[in-house]
């Protein structure tokens, strides 16, 4: 083995970087931060704009954390709650590379964090921004040269001399080994020509080829924040990537750009997308998206979210088949990802005829098939009789077995298959999503986002949010993957740790309205009753006025304040009687109608049996109805025979009487 040389220059300057570690909802912050250490001298390294074109993310974040400087960690609430994070901490300590902590949030580290933080510096911008990058540049420039960087090696060691043996014992082993090899290579060429077909022959990397700005009002700086905001779309370890090269990679590599154009319309800004295979020049998608003109600063999270999501749908799906989609067929594939990842309510069963499409040009395409049963999802909920949806989950199902029985690992149809059998077969489902998880990871996180909302409605609570913080480190730029880990915090009671992701729900809404309706949502969620008096919000005035009076009447204690609420909130109209207004029920002491209203909700496909499980259901789980009704809706069955027992059964003493009989 030959001495290793000395670095490159190009080695050399990656080796005196600083690697920026944050969480993937911080993403603009981040750069931000990087821009402001960059700004003082010290180069960085950010994923969301140095991976190169074509490279595989994984590795490039880990040579990239081997042969920093120094890692700066972006730490916030989502920081804190991040695996990836956590991963990288490691890396950083296996590889001796200082980190220094940067808290943009006040926040404390969770035990984790503040284990493997326990003897790094930490620095607070959020009290003094330009003076923390001020110390933290300071602290990197005194590290320069005080100890070995990664590349270091030591020089070898003196050869051991040995004694000559003799001829024959010599040969023989060698002949042995030789034999072994032949045989082992006959085995592997047997192998190799039985071999079932590989799932996937190529990765996924789409360039960033820019948005023109086409209305002078529009601020230049737009496009350098549409760039970032996409790329932190892209989870870092996941198998789309992206990529801010001028030109695309050489070779014949499947190889796409994504680009657009953005203009102001009156009182709309009108943004056009267009995502463009770069070796035959054709475009496989195009979409018109207009948004609210006087929200020009959100723009760039909205074509991240809306053009993000489609492109890495896409482009995932097309990275499983043996070999390049044609463009017609990717097309189509593109057109299922749109209707799939519409918000709109009924919008995802345009999703059926261009995914049916998919599957007659490539009837051996696995994923094409998944994206048949996932369309038969979407047209279900919105089928005129009940006897059609059924028709439309059983032809999903069907759809999803012919994707297994082309790859079984493809964890998207087994996800799907899990949301199109009966919803209150809680024991198939879990074996499906566990399937799906043990299988080909999504980029999106989508098997551990349903795993965790029916963990969450089987009461194990605990295991949901452990699930959803897997979904939202996969894919934190999509609006229900926040919301359910939101969801799944309060009835963790962790309300002060849901707010933030409330929050990033709220960010990441399509428009105004709807992100109305997400902070009504976190305002009775969280108990948070005077967020309920902002009129733009347009609770109806009935509601708004029973509820406030029932959360007032709960923190005054007055038992006649409450009697009065009590029935204010009982009059209220049978579709304004929500969970959260059962969850106020039974904060009065009100705890057999919070049961009955909460037994209503139980049996719908949403919320479902998650409703029982808020903290402030606890008196309610006593109600003698409540074994009866577990056990109609499957859920006795289903702890038996998996050997689980909802948290609420963990209360030390305080267990509900229905804990004994399972």
């Amino acid at each position: 083995m030959s001495e290793p040389g000395p670095l490159s220059d190009r080695d050399g300057r990656i080796s005196q970087q600083v690697f920026i570690s944050f969480a993937s909802i911080n993403s603009t912050e981040a750069l931000k931060v990087c821009k402001a250490i960059e700004g003082r001298g010290i180069d960085c390294w950010i994923s969301m704009r140095d991976v190169p074109p074509g490279a595989n993310y994984q590795e490039a974040i880990v040579q990239s954390i081997r042969d920093a400087r120094a890692m700066v960690l972006v730490f916030s609430k989502a920081a804190n709650n991040s695996d990836e994070i956590k991963k990288e901490l490691s890396l950083a300590s296996r590889y001796r590379v200082p980190v220094m902590a940067l808290r943009i949030e006040d926040v404390e580290p969770s035990d984790a964090f503040a284990y493997e933080l326990s003897t790094r510096q930490w620095m607070d911008a959020f009290k003094d921004r330009d003076g923390s990058i001020d110390a933290l540049t300071s602290r990197i420039q005194q590290l320069s040269g005080a100890e070995p960087g990664p590349t270091t090696r030591a020089a070898p060691a003196a050869a051991t001399p040995t004694l000559p043996r003799p001829a024959i014992a010599w040969r023989r082993p060698v002949a042995i080994a030789t034999a072994v090899c032949l045989i082992l290579l006959m085995m592997a060429g047997a192998w190799w020509w039985l071999r079932p077909s590989p799932a996937a022959t190529h990765s996924m990397t789409v360039r960033l080829a820019g948005f023109q700005l086409l209305s002078p009002d529009l601020h230049p700086t737009i496009r350098a924040t549409v760039d970032a905001e996409i790329a932190a779309a892209f989870n870092a370890d996941g198998v789309v990537g992206v990529s801010t090269a001028s030109a695309p990679a050489p070779g014949s590599a499947p190889a796409y750009a994504l680009g657009g154009t953005i203009q102001r319309d009156g009182q709309t800004i009108r943004v056009i997308t267009h995502l463009t295979n770069e070796r035959s020049g054709a475009t496989v998608w195009g979409e018109t998206f207009d948004y609210d003109g006087n929200e020009a600063a959100r723009v760039p999270r909205h074509i991240a979210v809306d053009a993000g999501n489609v492109v890495r749908c896409g482009l995932f799906g097309a990275s499983t088949y043996r070999k390049a989609l044609p463009d017609a067929v990717l097309r189509d594939y593109m057109q299922f990802c749109r209707a799939h990842w519409n918000t709109s309510l009924g919008e995802g069963r345009k999703g059926l005829v261009p995914a049916e499409r998919v599957v007659a040009a490539l009837p051996d395409f696995s994923w094409g098939w998944a994206a048949v049963a996932a369309a038969y999802w979407k047209v279900a909920p919105s089928s005129d009789t009940s006897a059609a949806a059924e028709a439309a989950r059983a032809r999903g199902r069907q759809a999803a077995d012919r994707a297994l029985a082309i790859d079984s690992r493809n964890s998207e149809a087994l996800y799907i298959k899990a949301m199109l059998i009966d919803q209150r077969d809680w024991l198939g489902r879990d074996r499906l999503f566990k399937q799906a998880v043990a299988a080909r990871r999504l980029d999106c996180g989508c098997e551990h986002h349903q795993f965790g909302v029916m963990l969450a409605n089987v009461g194990r609570i605990d295991d949901a949010v452990a699930e959803l913080r897997q979904a939202n480190d996969m894919l934190a730029l999509y609006l229900y993957t926040p919301l359910s880990l939101a969801d799944a915090l309060i009835a963790a009671g962790k309300a002060d740790e849901a707010k933030p992701f409330f929050d990033a729900a709220i960010q990441l809404s399509p428009d105004a309205a709807f992100a109305d309706r997400v902070a009504v949502w976190k305002a009775t969620e969280t108990g948070d009753s005077e967020a309920l008096l902002d009129p733009r919000l347009g609770v109806p005035p009935e509601l708004r006025a029973a509820l406030l009076m029932g959360h007032r009447a709960v923190k005054s204690g007055d038992a006649g304040a409450k009697t009065q609420a009590v029935q204010t909130l009982l009059a209220l109209r049978e579709d304004q009687q929500a969970d959260f207004v059962a969850w106020l029920l039974a904060d009065l002491g009100a705890t057999h109608d919070a049961f009955r209203i909460a037994s209503r909700l139980a049996a719908r496909g949403y919320p479902g049996p998650y409703v029982f499980w808020h903290p402030s259901m606890r008196g309610a789980l006593t109600d003698p109805g409540f074994p009866a009704l577990a056990t109609q809706l499957g859920l006795m069955d289903y702890w038996k025979a998996t050997h689980t027992k909802p948290d609420a059964c963990n209360d030390n003493g305080l267990s509900p009487p229905f804990c004994s009989m399972i």
